[in-house]
């Protein structure tokens, strides 16, 4: 198999001959240019081990927003998650196609690239988001590699934006115990809420938890699915990881709390009858249907931080708060890794390390007393 190099202009083409057409007889080669003979000389040899391998080379004017179109199609909707699924979509047509689609996917440049990270900070996206937009790009690429597309990852060549974690924001004991009486008081989301703050359980991980799921006799929680909303679709997933799938001890007041909560779904199933829908979840509409987190976040939960003028958090931060509470009382990294199903106990640490500080002056301090004083 024969090919080379040669100058034209300002770049570099890469021919590659693929012997002789058996029906016409005439010649047939393939090329590409690019702008550095390092590029050329790449995808020359790339493109002579395809035709080697009887694999065929692919058309150079495949357009990037195609590719991307035939990646959602062959390998993310069989591959990703429902969420991620949705979540890769939405950022390939709304952020990808228009503004690098138009693009030869064989001369997406790094500079291509780094010019649309740039473009997107611009805009005001946050540089977590813009991160996000480039980890998706980066792993469509690494596809078209893979399949021959491409002989490298031009995404491995920029400096995608630093990740910007934003301050923590949660309550401290004294807070949570007023956010908690108004909740008891007047919401009926109250059980909800003292779960997040009891269990440190994910949003989804409550809204799918299960009457099944709950072990009042050894007074633990099985975390086995997740519920989320897709726009007008219901969603019943399994936990993202092996280390979100886990066993949560749920303290004497939450199973109580859980057990009235039991009664009174028990008396709306036998209102309703037939209309009652049953899905076995503890937390649920009167009519047994799964919660809208968003209404329960809008209608109920910020009601409730601006009766007692607490400071806003997110409902998320109700399970910072858990963990926090626990690393403060002197709880080891590693039940607090557990209860909240993060893959090690150093990624609880890097997460919270806000709670270090006073951590370590207590045990300085402690340390100190017990070998010099008395």
């Amino acid at each position: 198999m024969r090919g080379h190099i040669r100058k034209r202009g300002k770049s570099f083409e890469a021919v590659v001959y693929l012997g002789k057409d058996p029906q016409t007889g005439k010649k047939r080669y393939k090329s590409c240019t690019w702008l550095t003979r390092r590029e050329a000389e790449a995808q020359l040899h790339h493109l002579i081990a395809q035709a080697q391998a009887g694999t065929g080379v692919p058309p150079s004017r495949l357009r990037f927003g195609d590719y991307l179109e035939q990646w959602l199609r062959d390998y993310a909707t069989s591959a990703l998650r429902p969420a991620t699924l949705r979540s890769y979509t939405n950022i390939v047509r709304h952020h990808f196609v228009p503004t690098l689609g138009h693009l030869p996917l064989a001369r997406l440049s790094p500079q291509a690239i780094q010019g649309f990270l740039g473009d997107r900070l611009q805009k005001g996206l946050s540089p977590t988001t813009v991160l996000y937009h480039y980890r998706v790009l980066h792993e469509s690429l690494r596809h078209a590699m893979k399949w021959g597309l491409l002989p490298r990852n031009p995404a491995d060549h920029v400096d995608p934006p630093r990740r910007r974690r934003l301050e923590m924001r949660v309550w401290d004991e004294e807070q949570v115990r007023l956010f908690l009486a108004e909740a008891k008081r007047s919401s009926r989301h109250y059980v909800l809420f003292l779960a997040a703050i009891l269990t440190g359980m994910r949003q989804g991980e409550l809204l799918g938890l299960r009457w099944q799921d709950v072990d009042f006799t050894f007074g633990t929680f099985s975390i086995q699915q997740a519920f989320y909303r897709l726009g007008k679709w219901m969603l019943f997933d399994k936990p993202k990881t092996a280390k979100a799938r886990r066993r949560i001890y749920a303290p004497e007041v939450l199973l109580n709390e859980l057990g009235r909560l039991r009664e009174c779904q028990r008396e709306e199933r036998a209102l309703l009858g037939p209309e009652y829908e049953d899905h076995d979840l503890v937390f649920c509409q009167p009519n047994g249907k799964p919660l809208h987190a968003h209404n329960v976040v809008e209608r109920d939960f910020k009601r409730l931080i601006r009766r007692t003028d607490l400071p806003r958090i997110r409902f998320h931060d109700l399970r910072h708060c858990h963990a926090t509470l626990l690393l403060k009382q002197g709880e080891h990294p590693k039940v607090v890794q557990e209860r909240l199903g993060h893959s090690t106990a150093a990624f609880t640490l890097d997460v919270y390390s806000h709670v270090l500080p006073g951590m370590q002056e207590g045990a300085a301090r402690r340390l100190a007393s017990r070998l010099l004083e008395g």
